[in-house]
């Protein structure tokens, strides 16, 4: 049974390392019937959290501010299976 992902890529390198390991994770899970979907964040307009408690809402986009997480809401609603791929920076 095919699942349905979504991949929220935080990294700001389209070519370092969590992009290639999210690329590799893509074809293999497409590979196997599975439909995925990625946000590359770095490149989308998202606007920070007011605290405004509105994401309670039942409404399909329930944030208040007017950015692209109108359009990783309904993936995120619709899909089985949601992937955080973020880069770690030490030393």
């Amino acid at each position: 049974m095919s699942k349905k992902i979504v991949i929220l890529n935080g990294s700001p390198r389209k070519k370092g390392n969590t992009s290639m390991l999210v690329k590799a994770f893509t074809q293999g899970a497409e590979s196997s019937g599975n439909t995925v979907t990625e946000f590359f964040l770095d490149s989308m307009e998202i606007h920070g959290c007011k605290g405004c408690f509105g994401g309670h809402s039942s409404k399909e986009c329930p944030c208040v501010q007017k950015d692209d997480m109108a359009l990783i809401y309904p993936a995120v609603k619709e899909c089985d299976v949601v992937v955080l791929a973020t880069p770690l920076y030490y030393l």
